[in-house]
């Protein structure tokens, strides 16, 4: 038991427990407490975390103080993939190293895990970070100051739309032939975040060009 404090004050103090030997966990379950009981003692366990065991696990760690069940667990979830839930599951138990890995991953892909975001855009410490992502994504300029606050679950899907908006006006963009500059033969390579646009001009290579520079050109019917 010397792996969790709670468990060691049960036992030292004048209680019950102490004088009795044994400790009672109303409302636990014996399966759970096989799960965990490796990890109780001062002993390397010589078992693994797993997916199924995960969630018994990170609830005994937490409640009974034993943080290297809780490192391990960490550990674990570090070869997980990123994902909203994960970072929330991260969150719950103050996993502070996988907070960090999954708020750096979805940052790099703002996109692909906007829908998901309602989850936690309330969450102001979480939002503070991802903000200067979601407004990229929206091809918005950063915020004249770092946004502290979440945003109520109602407002989300309007973020959500700005966002999904700029990426489809991208990906309709690329490949277009435009006139830029007096150029012809010219084609949009990519959007950037601001929603200027890289264009390839034959025989000049790649040039930036900012919206109201440079126009689709008109297919002939």
């Amino acid at each position: 038991m010397l792996a969790s404090p709670v468990f060691g004050r049960m036992l030292e103090l004048d209680m019950r427990e102490s004088q009795e030997g044994r400790i009672e966990l109303p409302g636990k379950s014996k399966e759970e407490f096989k799960q965990v009981l490796p990890w109780l003692n001062d002993l390397e366990p010589k078992v693994a975390v797993t997916v199924e065991t995960l969630p018994v696990l990170l609830r005994w760690a937490r409640e009974y103080e034993i943080e290297r069940l809780t490192a391990t667990c960490e550990r674990f979830l570090s070869g997980v993939e990123v994902s909203v839930p994960e970072l929330k599951l991260a969150l719950d138990f103050g996993l502070k190293e996988r907070t960090e890995q999954c708020l750096s991953a979805i940052s790099s892909n703002i996109g692909r895990h906007i829908g998901e975001l309602q989850q936690i855009c309330f969450h102001g410490e979480v939002m503070r970070h991802l903000w200067p992502s979601v407004f990229a994504a929206a091809g918005l300029s950063d915020p004249s100051k770092t946004l502290q606050a979440g945003v109520s679950a109602e407002i989300w899907p309007l973020i959500r739309a700005a966002v999904e908006h700029k990426s489809a006006l991208s990906e309709s963009y690329v490949g277009q032939d435009v006139h830029f500059d007096g150029h012809s033969g010219c084609k949009i390579g990519r959007v950037l975040d601001d929603l200027s646009v890289e264009i390839h001009i034959p025989g000049v290579g790649l040039c930036t060009a900012q919206p109201g520079e440079w126009s689709l050109k008109k297919s002939r019917r």
